[in-house]
């Protein structure tokens, strides 16, 4: 109604069209009042009634300017969404980080089928790269699975399928790109320069060693957090699923700010997943954190052996065990997988 009448009045008096911007409420107020003509008693009755329209017209702006102006000092600096929406690093700084520890390498992978009925998997790592940068000839690691006692055992291939007995060994030799580092030259994530207040980790790291010496290289993406939960209320969500604790893995681990790298807390749906299965790693983390990289592994009788299969998965299903209400931090970790194309989207389901 105020806009109707203040529109016909001021077209009688031709004056400027009405808009209904707060700064033409001030212009106009101004020009009105300034504008009135004092002669005549018609004229001085038109002046009131237009003095009384100025006044409305400047309460009005003082309602619609300094309105959302006090309403503002209330608010909350930064929502939870907010929150879920910065990155947690410094994609230059990781980017730079990760182009100068990768390299090519060859990778000898041996299956040796012990007479106990056990498979041990042994990868070697060896090339150019290595020696020049390392002073190594070769890096090491391996894993133990209890298959089949005494019986013969089917390894098979994307193209091919063979067969080993109880003492039969066999090597496969393939190339690949690694991301690798020393004990005491991890990439700080904590130091992130774009996010001051937290920071997670990206990634978890292998351990391979040579000799007495110890190297990293980069495995699984980062894929779930819990803010300000106790590892222990994590398992026990976790285990209450009939997961269980401690399986057969490949340990992995996360560098921590004290020069420390710390192994995770594996579980998964089964303890050898022989055929394959979830499994996941926790870590406590210095800020009152727990993280996790939930995957599922293909069969160990799939060449190259117990290999990640899926990401996205593994992490909505766990996820599931802690109902609805997590969201979306994006932690720039966009991956496949060398062999199978394992998908992780870059973000972490935050709890």
């Amino acid at each position: 109604m105020l806009q109707l009448i203040v529109y016909k009045y001021i077209r009688n008096e031709k004056l400027v069209k009405l808009y209904t911007c707060p700064s033409f409420y001030k212009r106009l107020a101004l020009y009105s009042y300034h504008s009135m003509k004092l002669p005549g008693v018609e004229q001085m009755n038109k002046n009131k009634r237009l003095k009384l329209i100025v006044m409305l017209l400047v309460a009005l702006f003082f309602g619609i300017v300094l309105g959302p102006v006090a309403n503002a000092t209330s608010e909350e600096p930064v929502t939870e969404k907010e929150e879920s929406e910065q990155k947690s690093v410094d994609d230059l700084q990781w980017s730079e980080w990760q182009q100068s520890h990768t390299m090519e390498v060859e990778v000898t992978t041996v299956y040796d089928y012990k007479t106990d009925g056990t498979l041990k998997i042994t990868e070697t790592y060896s090339g150019i790269g290595l020696k020049s940068k390392f002073k190594e000839n070769e890096l090491t690691r391996s894993q133990t699975f209890p298959v089949s006692d005494g019986k013969e055992i089917a390894l098979s291939t994307k193209s091919d399928s063979l067969k080993l007995k109880p003492g039969d060994k066999k090597e496969f030799v393939t190339q690949k790109s690694v991301v690798i580092t020393t004990s005491n030259d991890p990439f700080e994530w904590w130091n992130s320069s774009s996010l001051a207040s937290i920071s997670y980790p990206q990634w978890t790291f292998s351990k391979i060693t040579s000799g007495q010496n110890t190297y990293y290289v980069v495995a699984d993406p980062i894929n779930l957090i819990w803010k300000q939960k106790s590892l222990k209320t994590v398992k026990n969500t976790i285990l209450k699923k009939k997961w269980i604790d401690n399986p057969v893995e490949y340990t992995h681990y996360i560098s921590y700010p004290n020069g420390n790298w710390v192994a995770g807390d594996g579980m998964a749906d089964n303890k050898y997943r022989l055929l394959g299965g979830y499994h996941l790693r926790l870590w406590k983390l210095p800020n009152g954190n727990v993280v996790s990289n939930a995957h599922h592994d293909d069969s160990v009788l799939i060449i190259p052996g117990h290999q990640v299969d899926g990401y996205e998965n593994a992490e909505t299903k766990v996820a599931k065990f802690f109902g609805t209400g997590s969201k979306s931090y994006w932690l720039d970790n966009v991956y496949y997988s060398k062999y199978y194309k394992a998908y992780n989207d870059g973000s972490a389901k935050l709890f």
